[in-house]
């Protein structure tokens, strides 16, 4: 209100100058009291109007001080409004971290998924070549395994693969094919394995296979029993054939002989089905293998052969020391003789001396006295005291 009160002083001032100046001026040139008439007129016109622009001029004012205000009041608004807005900036701050960071983790992230997919892709890939290649090579297995040849080539391998772990040796500890004959023809064993003592036990690689493959082949179903009773009936067939070979009668094993199957999977599938076949190849002398059992077998009989030689060793070396003994105490007998010598030397020596000293010094001495010198002095030679040590007796 105070800026209002000098706008409206300031204008009467204003008005006041003018209305002067036009009175003077009205004055000096009409002096006439018509014209004065007109001017009195003009002025109170002009101060009617002065009067209406002042108020106008108010009003203007005052609107513009509540605009004032009103924009203060926006400005002090917005003031608080944009502290709000940096307090809550510098709240959200840490939050905006976290979502930086977790968008940083996710590109991370989205990344690895790219290459562990990128590998396992490979991988796949990878047992996709490895199981066409098994599957190449189990096709290969079956066609091998078709013929009783094969087989019987195949259980050889595994059964040297097994021989080379026990520690037994080919030419020293086992024989292959060995070929011997009997009152019924000629048999060979696939190997012939030497026992500590001169016994033997005989081995046969060759089994039954093709029932085995066709119940595999059926799966888990009703499909699979008869193809695995028929493989258990094919197992007897083969430990009664060996059986009639007799192949003890034509050495000096033990009367058994060992068939070997190189598959656990083929004796369970023929125990399985036929809950008496190891009672039936035990009654024939058959005794049925697997991988598990015949290393146990082999492992035995190496550890039989390490104890035979520890034993014979033992022998050996109870007949050296007798041996050494005695030549100790020939050796005894010959430190004790030359002790002997040794001692009736030092005796004849030391007689040699005191003879020496008894027999000649004593004339020496003498004619040394008479004048005759020799240019250096005699003296006896020293005794020998040390005593020889006696020989000790073993």
């Amino acid at each position: 209100m105070t800026t209002v009160s000098s706008i409206l002083i300031l204008v009467g001032v204003l008005i006041g100058l003018a209305v002067g100046f036009g009175v003077g001026r009205y004055a000096a040139t009409r002096g006439a009291a018509a014209a004065r008439a007109t001017w009195e007129a003009d002025v109170i016109s002009r101060e009617s109007l002065a009067q209406q622009a002042a108020a106008e001029v108010a009003t203007r004012l005052a609107r513009t001080e509540g605009e004032l205000a009103e924009a203060r009041a926006e400005r002090d608004a917005l003031r608080t409004q944009v502290a709000q807005t940096q307090t809550i900036d510098e709240r959200l701050k840490p939050l905006k971290d976290t979502v930086d960071s977790l968008r940083t983790q996710a590109v991370q992230a989205n990344q690895e998924r790219a290459k562990a997919d990128e590998a396992i892709r490979v991988q796949i890939e990878h047992v996709q070549r490895g199981y066409t290649t098994l599957e190449g090579a189990t096709r290969q297995l079956v066609s091998a395994m078709s013929s009783a040849a094969s087989r019987g080539q195949w259980g050889e391998m595994q059964l040297e693969t097994l021989l080379s772990h026990s520690g037994l040796l080919e030419g020293i500890h086992y024989r292959r094919q060995d070929t011997r004959g009997n009152d019924d023809g000629v048999s060979r064993p696939d190997i012939v394995i030497a026992l500590p003592g001169g016994a033997e036990v005989l081995v046969d690689a060759k089994f039954p296979f093709d029932s085995y493959w066709k119940g595999i082949e059926a799966g888990e179903g009703p499909d699979a029993l008869p193809h695995f009773r028929k493989h258990a009936d094919d197992v007897l067939a083969r430990a009664k054939q060996l059986s009639s070979k007799r192949y003890s009668d034509s050495s000096r094993s033990p009367d058994f002989v060992v068939m070997f199957l190189p598959l656990e999977s083929l004796l369970q599938a023929a125990l399985e089905s036929n809950g008496l076949l190891l009672e039936e190849t035990f009654q024939r002398n058959v005794i049925l293998a697997t991988p598990t059992s015949m290393l146990a077998m082999l492992r035995t009989i190496a550890f039989g052969y390490q104890r035979n030689d520890l034993a014979e060793n033992a022998e050996r070396i109870q007949e050296l020391g007798t041996e050494m003994l005695q030549r100790l105490g020939k050796l005894s007998e010959h430190i004790d003789k030359l002790g002997r010598g040794l001692k009736s030397a030092v005796t004849g020596y030391n007689d040699f001396v005191g003879s020496f000293e008894r027999q000649a010094l004593v004339t020496a001495r003498r004619m040394n006295e008479l004048g005759v010198s020799s240019g250096r002095e005699l003296s006896a030679p020293a005794e020998i005291t040390d005593t020889v040590r006696p020989a000790p007796t073993p």
